[in-house]
């Protein structure tokens, strides 16, 4: 389907589903990707990873719990950053959402709360039954979401080198996949982040960076460049000096033969193999754009808390009619909630894409909210 001509179709396709079986969205054993016509032998092809932030659970309980059902090469977790087995999940404790308590009895101290990180994958039903078992595993140890805790999404390089034509580490294959960076970067962090960050705060309502100022997602904070001359110039555009990789779009480890990946840090941690799925879609949805449909960076900047500041204007301004008792019929601007959405999808999709994947990605926009720009928040104290 084209959209946003067949809107009123995802529609009705989410309230079917949940008259008929009682949920909007199932989560699904594959097609994740699957959103482009006739490119499905490609985007099978792909590799992504996934790093689940949790709290509350003992990360040696998860990581024994992996390892029993196979999927972790040991009981034990590792330390942050450390060396993994192929084919294996990893637990590993992380600094920003882990606690160490000590044993008073001279034991080894507990570790509460970590990071599960996958082994690359691909989109089968073979690792989507994997992160199923995953999540079940950290719902049944007690792990719990709070407001550090993200989900940070990786996709392979290789989709990048592979629609170039590019054989990995060849010569000049990292400046040649420039371009298409270049668009991913326009696309990820110009034209779309306003609505990335929206849909990455749908658990919560409230994205978890906001307190700290997005400090482990950052947006970008001065416009890129024109053109860049390497991949890490453009890896600094989009960060901070010396904290590159903690930005949104996270381009830093291009080229790593241990991983070699854009990573998406946005989205808020979750236990939800639903929300997993359709921020998945997202990331692969602006990949597959950069690769094959270079137009889609030519539309208008939507920048990070441009929705919000024009939700607020226009309360601000319903408001004011109703003080002065004219009638509202309408507000400045209204329409299509979705808009933005449908203007995202025509431009990454615009062959049309299925309806299970729109209907995925309008719940996942549903779910959230828009979120302040980090001039707001310098601006402005925050309340919880």
């Amino acid at each position: 389907m084209h959209l946003p001509r067949d809107r009123r179709e995802v529609e009705w396709w989410l309230i079917h589903r949940a008259i008929a079986i009682g949920e909007e969205v199932p989560y699904a054993r594959g097609g994740i990707f699957d959103l482009w016509p006739g490119r499905r032998a490609q985007t099978e092809q792909w590799t992504f990873g996934l790093e689940f932030e949790f709290g509350a659970a003992d990360t040696h309980w998860v990581a024994a719990e992996l390892h029993a059902r196979g999927l972790g090469a040991s009981a034990e977790p590792g330390v942050y950053h450390g060396g993994r087995a192929e084919g294996f999940w990893s637990v590993e404790q992380d600094r920003s959402v882990s606690t160490v308590f000590s044993c008073d009895r001279g034991g080894p101290p507990i570790v509460v709360g970590g990071e599960v990180i996958s082994p690359p994958l691909h989109d089968s039903p073979e690792a989507w039954d994997q992160i199923a078992v995953v999540l079940d595993v950290l719902r049944d140890c007690g792990a719990q979401i709070n407001q550090q805790c993200g989900l940070h999404v990786h996709i392979g390089t290789s989709a990048f080198r592979s629609a170039a034509g590019i054989r990995p580490h060849h010569g000049e294959a990292e400046r040649a996949l420039l371009p298409a960076l270049s668009r991913l970067a326009i696309l990820a962090s110009v034209c779309f982040e306003d609505l990335i960050f929206r849909m990455a705060s749908a658990e919560g309502g409230w994205h978890r960076g906001r307190a700290v100022y997005y400090r482990h997602c950052r947006p970008l904070e001065r416009p890129l460049p024109p053109r860049s001359e390497s991949l890490a110039e453009l890896a600094l555009a989009l960060g901070r000096p010396g904290a590159e990789r903690h930005a949104a779009l996270n381009l830093t480890n291009i080229g790593d033969p241990q991983k070699d990946t854009v990573e998406f840090r946005q989205c808020n941690g979750t236990l939800d193999g639903r929300v997993v799925q359709a921020f998945c879609r997202l990331c692969a949805a602006l990949v597959g754009a950069a690769c094959w449909y270079p137009e889609a960076v030519r539309l208008a900047p939507e920048p990070l808390g441009r929705h919000l500041a024009q939700e607020e204007a226009s309360q601000a301004w319903a408001a004011e009619r109703e003080r002065s008792a004219a009638p509202v019929s309408s507000t400045p601007d209204a329409g299509d909630d979705a808009a933005s959405l449908w203007r995202f999808l025509a431009a990454v999709c615009p062959e049309g894409v299925p309806v299970e994947a729109a209907a995925s990605l309008l719940w996942l926009f549903r779910r959230g909210r828009w979120q302040p720009s980090l001039a707001t928040l310098a601006g402005a104290p925050f309340h919880a």
